[in-house]
């Protein structure tokens, strides 16, 4: 590690250790999703010292993404979320590589968009993406990062490389059209956006350097409101269509 990427870590290294920071340097971390969780997940990861990210979105800036996607300005507008991630985090940490995927994921290009990588991150803002990381990690033994934000609530899980409990475990049935909330109906603070992508982060951190046991087997829960921090356990069900 050179003097300049050593002073950019400098503040990390006494709490993770230059063992750790190093293993991170090595690391690849594919985001699906360029949002308000993506958005800020991806920088973190950067600034982190993860050696190389993928970003996958297929949506454009919008002017109603603002308040809550922090890394976004009004001039970014009609550009592509992943592209403009990739353009500002480049600098910030010489030694990474950002990638940007303007893609939609989905059966078909799954294994050409998440294989090789060591950990996958779900910032994501429908069923059908997590259903989609969840049968290509289980099969291929990688641990993956969910995380959903809406209103002032945030849920997140971290389902291990042996697929038990998975995400169908916890979500077996694939809901109706029009019956998850969503944003732009509903609502969204950016505080809750900003914790859940903590949380996130660092449950990756915590996988790649065995800094800690990460959330295995359980769903956070957390409200803003009326605070709200808690747990939940996940069973691994034996009649799952993916993991059983």
């Amino acid at each position: 590690m050179n003097l300049e990427t050593y002073d950019l870590f400098s503040r990390q290294i006494p709490f993770l250790g230059m063992k750790r920071q190093e293993i991170l340097s090595k690391k690849k971390v594919v985001v699906v999703g360029a949002g308000g969780l993506g958005s800020l997940v991806s920088s973190l990861l950067v600034r982190a010292g993860i050696g190389f990210v993928r970003i996958i979105d297929r949506d454009l800036v919008e002017e109603s993404n603002l308040h809550r996607m922090v890394l976004f300005e009004r001039k970014d507008i009609g550009k592509s979320k992943a592209f403009v991630l990739k353009e500002k985090l480049n600098d910030i940490n010489p030694e990474c590589r950002v990638q940007d995927m303007t893609e939609n994921l989905n059966n078909s290009n799954k294994i050409k968009l998440l294989a090789g990588f060591d950990v996958v991150v779900d910032c994501t803002d429908n069923m059908d993406s997590r259903y989609v990381i969840n049968k290509f990690c289980v099969k291929s033994e990688k641990p993956w990062v969910y995380g959903s934000a809406i209103r002032d609530e945030g849920l997140s899980s971290t389902f291990a490389p042996s697929g038990k409990p998975c995400f169908s475990c916890l979500y077996p049935r694939k809901p109706k059209p029009g019956s998850i909330p969503v944003c732009n109906v509903e609502g969204v603070i950016s505080p809750i956006i900003g914790m859940i992508a903590s949380w996130e982060t660092m449950e990756v951190i915590k996988i790649l350097t065995g800094l800690s046991e990460p959330n295995y087997s359980k769903l956070l829960r957390i409200t803003l409101k009326k605070p709200k921090f808690e747990f939940l356990n996940i069973m691994a069900r034996k009649d799952c269509e993916v993991c059983g």
